[in-house]
């Protein structure tokens, strides 16, 4: 009984952290914003364009700059203060999609200025993300790690489901115009709220100068950290698998729809919305999970859900009928594998905070969120080829077989650190 309220009140104590209530609201601001964005950014290049081939070529120009750049931005942020970099890159943010309102104002950007923009944005955005990974240390004490990050996580989660959710009444209510307006104070706002933490950080100036040897060295050291330490080695294979195993679901959902499930588009609606409040849950529930079972054992739970979102759905397809007996049969799929998802992300973030020196943090983070992004338009190459060559009911089976097989093999005692094996991530 007494260790579940000293659990109760450690838990408490997260929530009463002035500097992580405003970096958890700044989050949830920002998240909200760049759902928004994404929502209002592809309308507004559909509409200017008439163009899917433009839109996709949009959406590239968005991807890229996470691609190739964070390494770089990680090495090159390291010794700067995490909360300035977070506060004038959303100011930055706010005055590049100002420039898009303005010309709404004004008459209509440009295709070209819509690519040109959307790269700048997620340039920047480049920046942010490695930033926003490594400030978690300097303003949460070390035991709380899992339920900061956790909530943390569920809290951005929902945020982004409501924000996708909200776009499209946006549009439809205030405009293109209003949209961006609103999406601009979001970046405002989460500068603001990040703007009053107090995170006690110095810039490491070591008197050397600027220069591209001295990045070269500092994004080598951040290499030489993943590839001599088996733990940062294993946590950045499975932020890659992880990405891609997704991949194929993700890009097939308009076929899977009408080849596997029979059922109108309003069933990608519905899995968007399961899958996100599986994330909600599973995030949130991580650091009651993690504390029962050990990490293996939820591991290989969460990719066995993973592996049966494919084979699930070919099964839902096969076996029910009606429509409201496949919407909710895959619902609930769906929510679990959110779920799934979820607790793998947050074992990932968990994981790289406590384990990785608080040195490298920075540098890690930017070489995991590239290697992440890296995988999706690899595997994305992959899924074109092959859906070619066979139907989408059989690329769904070999997938599920697959990524159960992957799966297994990445969370094989033999191969998985030992540290995760125990049951409880709190030191």
């Amino acid at each position: 009984m007494s260790n579940i309220i000293a659990d109760t009140v450690k838990k408490r104590r997260v929530f009463q952290n002035r500097n992580y209530i405003l970096l958890v609201l700044a989050n949830i601001v920002n998240r909200f914003g760049d759902s928004v964005d994404s929502i209002v950014f592809t309308w507004l290049t559909y509409s200017l364009t008439g163009s899917a081939a433009f839109s996709a070529l949009v959406y590239a120009a968005n991807k890229l700059p996470t691609v190739f750049l964070q390494p770089v931005a990680g090495a090159l942020l390291e010794r700067r203060k995490k909360k300035n970099v977070m506060v004038v890159t959303d100011l930055l943010r706010a005055l590049l999609v100002g420039y898009i309102l303005l010309r709404l104002f004004t008459g209509l950007p440009t295709p070209v200025e819509m690519l040109i923009f959307t790269f700048l944005i997620s340039t920047v955005e480049a920046f942010r993300q490695p930033a926003g990974s490594s400030i978690l240390p300097m303003i949460v004490e070390k035991e709380q790690y899992a339920e900061a990050v956790s909530y943390q996580s569920g809290c951005s989660s929902a945020a982004e489901l409501v924000g996708l959710g909200a776009g499209a009444l946006l549009i439809g209510s205030v405009g293109n115009t209003g949209a961006v307006l609103i999406d601009v104070i979001t970046f405002m706002l989460s500068a603001l709220l990040l703007s009053g933490m107090k995170t006690n950080e110095t810039e490491d100036r070591d008197g050397e100068k600027f220069s591209s040897g001295k990045l070269f060295r500092e994004l080598s050291d951040g290499i030489g950290v993943v590839r001599t330490d088996h733990t940062m080695r294993y946590l950045v294979i499975l932020a890659v698998m992880l990405n891609a195993l997704l991949v194929p679901y993700n890009s097939l959902q308009a076929a899977m729809t009408k080849e596997i499930l029979h059922s109108g588009e309003k069933i990608l609606s519905l899995v968007g919305v399961t899958l996100s409040l599986g994330m909600i849950v599973g995030s949130l529930l991580y650091p009651t999970i993690a504390k029962h079972i050990s990490k293996r054992q939820m591991l290989l739970v969460s990719s066995l859900l993973l592996g049966t979102l494919y084979l699930g759905t070919v099964v839902i397809g096969t076996v029910f009928s009606s429509p409201a007996g496949v919407y909710f049969a895959e619902g609930i799929l769906t929510f679990l594998v959110g779920a799934g998802v979820a607790l793998l992300n947050t074992f990932a973030n968990v994981s790289v905070v406590q384990k990785c020196d608080r040195n490298y943090l920075t540098r890690l983070s930017g070489l995991l969120g590239s290697a992440s992004a890296a995988a999706t338009p690899l595997m994305s190459l992959i899924v074109s080829a092959t859906v070619g060559i066979i139907s989408t009911t059989n690329f769904f089976l070999i997938s599920g077989i697959l990524t159960l097989l992957v799966c297994l093999c990445l969370f094989n005692a033999k191969i998985m650190p030992g540290e995760f094996t125990e049951k409880e991530i709190l030191p």
